[in-house]
């Protein structure tokens, strides 16, 4: 239970805190901003240094793709076309109830926008929202084989287990309407990079590596963009390739110079912790893209070089979103050109969040409710199988029943 009258005191700290932390945060936003346009004045230096330096950073410096600095405006589609979104939730595997098991559920829209010619024609738009529950419950399941070892799954597989799953159903949908003539994007919540590989043990990790590329790899036969969108992303990838240009010392070497130092005392630390969304808030017009960069990031740079994950940012009208996308998608422009305007459009009729994403993630949601009557209905079955002995653990038990 919290404790509201204890609370409160620290909360009532927030305010006279929060007012030393906005000048602070300012003096480093408006020092990002100068440097950025140092950047954005002199590309061509900015480059160079991420090509000689970048490897000598503490932290993954990502590369730029195009001129740094651009702000290129993207249009709002207006053909005929077909966005498929997918969203997953879980219930988690836990010893303590009826039954060890685990739940994956993904939610998917598939939205069909009809061009004013073919509405003329006849032709209706469609939206089909629905959602693909899966039950994990068998022995190999619950103790997946990885490396030729049993391991228990825990909420590290879980959680990879839902990106996959969340990938296969997309492309599954985006075939089926790639089949009926139609243009297609593909979005997906959050980022392209598979960070929760990182979770895992390193044994497993090649292998889920090469289930997630296997998803990119078919993404990419079909011809099908897939885009990832994270909103309010607390990624600096790009206040790190500035901070590159705020070094004093003749060479960047980090761990020559400052690996004896807190992070905050690094020379580069004047802009630094500062988000590039932030950044690019002023930086970026209204319906205007960043320049792509090549992601950094360990995970990403270990995959094959047509699934490295590039990134931008878009300026939404509320927010600068981080765009992901393969690397083969960011090299085909004309496919790249098409999904940006899509997404533009999603945007815009979702009041600043792709509604696709938004009706997917609708779908997925399990809600406390359903959890209590999903493990109910558990109980049941397990009842009419005969089995007489069906309890939670007693913690379980111990925290229904309460104390009193």
């Amino acid at each position: 239970m919290l404790d509201f009258q204890k609370l409160i005191p620290q909360i009532a700290q927030i305010g006279d805190e929060s007012a030393l932390e906005e000048n602070h945060d300012s003096e480093i936003l408006q020092l990002a901003q100068s440097t950025f346009e140092d950047a954005q004045n002199d590309p061509n230096r900015i480059s160079e240094l991420v090509l000689e330096n970048g490897g000598n950073a503490f932290w993954p410096v990502a590369s730029p793709l195009e001129p740094f600095g651009i702000a290129d405006f993207v249009e709002e589609y207006c053909d005929s076309h077909s966005v498929v979104a997918c969203d997953g939730s879980q219930i988690m595997p836990t010893q303590h109830e009826v039954l060890s098991c685990y739940l994956l559920n993904i939610g998917a829209a598939v939205l069909f926008y009809a061009s004013l010619e073919e509405y003329n024609g006849g032709v209706q738009s469609e939206a089909h929202l629905n959602s693909f529950p899966r039950l994990y419950h068998r022995s190999d399941e619950l103790y997946p084989l990885v490396n030729q070892r049993r391991v228990h799954v825990d909420e590290a597989l879980v959680s990879f287990e839902r990106s996959i799953q969340e990938l296969q159903k997309a492309r599954e949908l985006a075939e089926r309407q790639q089949a009926l003539g139609r243009k297609v994007l593909t979005l997906v919540d959050g980022s392209l990079i598979p960070w929760n590989v990182d979770k895992n043990a390193d044994r497993a990790q090649k292998e889920l590596l090469e289930r997630f590329g296997f998803e990119l790899d078919s993404f990419n036969a079909a011809r099908l963009p897939l885009v990832g969108y994270v909103s309010h992303s607390r990624s600096s990838d790009i206040v790190n390739v500035l901070r590159l240009m705020r070094c004093p010392y003749p060479q960047i070497r980090c761990q020559a110079y400052c690996g004896s130092l807190n992070e905050e005392d690094f020379p580069c630390s004047q802009i630094w912790p500062l988000a590039d969304r932030h950044l690019l808030s002023s930086k970026l017009p209204v319906n205007a893209r960043s320049g792509f960069f090549l992601s950094g990031a360990s995970w990403s740079q270990i995959m094959p070089y047509r699934n490295q994950v590039c990134f931008s940012y878009l300026n939404t009208g509320g927010e600068s979103a981080r765009i992901e996308v393969p690397r083969w998608l960011y090299e085909d422009q004309d496919m790249l050109a098409f999904s940006l305007s899509v997404l533009l459009l999603q945007i815009s009729k979702g009041h600043g969040y792709p509604i696709a994403l938004s009706e997917a993630h609708n779908m997925a949601i399990v809600r406390q409710a359903d959890r209590a009557q999903f493990f109910a209905l558990i109980q049941e079955q397990l009842l009419r199988m005969g089995q007489q002995r069906i309890t939670v653990s007693p913690k379980e038990n111990r925290k229904r029943r309460g104390i009193l």
